[in-house]
């Protein structure tokens, strides 16, 4: 059988890794980077997630920023890896958009924009995108991999190129920012409801710094705009591959859940599940045998038969709840393959162990 990781390794520009916190997402993240470098493609990892869990599942000792480093690895092809910087982020999209280096220095230095490139909720969903946007171009590589947070949120990204794009369109946005001889028309809010209102909650002096960012940010809102739009195309595009990772426990199956119902919801294709961190299989026998061998026996041998019969009910109850899951998912995305991963003896911490975790997510099995 061919591995379901080829297919998708090999054809995806951008793959978008999700799911909840403990079930090694960012492990595989960077498995699935070691397999697609295996194939002779240049590779970049980019997490999302603000904690050193890239570089601690790397071994990378170094910081992990902005700018991707390569990582040795036995491979044709390449691997890089980067972390989000929202500030940074940021302030590169502004220098890129700017009409003027005087202009960009006049927006990065206004309060409010120092506010906004700190702020780790909606701001850091768009920087993510930006950074996609960024990497999806850069000709150094032809495959990025989106190592997503580990929070029921963590897909608010996908739609934030598109809220920002509505944002720069609305009303509101261009009365603040249309000039008059008097400068901004903000001598009219006393007399404009929607600016009175916005006023008697956010306070004039923090309404003044917003209205004071947007004008000098006037005039680069059709790039920011357009940068946005090109991202959410390219998170639908058909060479754009989302995989939903889980592990057997009943809560990750649960947050599984819900990533999948998040991506039917927005019209996004599924393909693939990893079901990481499987008990392992000790031979072809079943917890029942052990239990009627251990019963038929004393002793040792009858303790080593209890012990497997344990052994074989975890593996068991693991594979049923994730076999659960997948019939599941396959009611709203039919067909989409599985591929799974045995619990490791120790933690991953180096690009040994994540060769290992390649190679078994490598392998093909049958379906379920």
């Amino acid at each position: 059988m061919t591995s379901t990781l080829d297919s998708i390794c090999s054809s995806a520009r951008v793959i978008v890794a999700c799911g909840t916190g403990g079930v090694g997402k960012t492990s595989v993240a960077a498995a699935l980077g070691v397999h697609a470098a295996r194939a002779g493609r240049k590779v970049v990892v980019i997490t999302i997630d603000p904690a050193r869990r890239l570089a601690d599942a790397i071994g990378l000792d170094g910081a992990l920023g902005n700018e991707p480093q390569r990582v040795s690895v036995d491979a044709s092809g390449e691997l890089w890896v980067t972390m989000l910087d929202v500030r940074e982020t940021f302030d590169n999209l502004v220098k890129e958009t700017s009409p003027t280096p005087e202009r960009a220095r006049e927006v990065m230095e206004n309060s409010f924009y120092r506010s906004l490139s700190r702020s780790l909720s909606g701001t850091r969903d768009y920087m993510a995108a930006e950074r996609l946007h960024g990497l999806h171009n850069d000709p150094r590589f032809d495959l990025v991999i989106v190592d997503t947070p580990p929070s029921r949120n963590a897909l608010d990204f996908l739609e934030s190129p598109e809220r920002l794009a509505r944002f720069l369109k609305h009303p509101v946005v261009r009365l603040l920012v249309a000039p008059s001889r008097g400068g901004l028309r903000f001598a009219s809010a006393a007399m404009t409801p929607v600016l009175k209102a916005i006023s008697s909650v956010v306070g004039s002096d923090a309404l003044t710094g917003v209205a004071a960012f947007l004008r000098a940010f006037d005039g680069m809102e059709t790039e920011f705009s357009r940068r946005a739009l090109a991202v959410a195309s390219t998170l639908r595009g058909s060479d754009t591959h989302f995989v939903v990772i889980t592990a057997p426990s009943p809560d990750a199956l649960k947050e599984a859940d819900h990533f999948v119902s998040e991506l039917s919801r927005l019209g996004i294709q599924l393909r693939l599940l990893v079901a990481n961190r499987m008990p392992p299989r000790f031979g072809s026998s079943t917890s029942a045998t052990e239990h009627v061998r251990a019963s038929q026996s004393t002793g040792d041998e009858a303790a080593l038969h209890s012990l497997l019969a344990s052994l074989y009910e975890d593996a068991e109850q693991a594979e049923a709840g994730v076999d659960a899951f997948v019939q599941r998912t396959r009611t709203t995305f039919p067909e989409v393959p599985l591929a799974s991963a045995t619990e490791l003896a120790e933690d991953i911490h180096s690009m040994d162990s994540i060769g290992v975790l390649a190679h078994q997510l490598a392998v093909a099995k049958p379906q379920l």
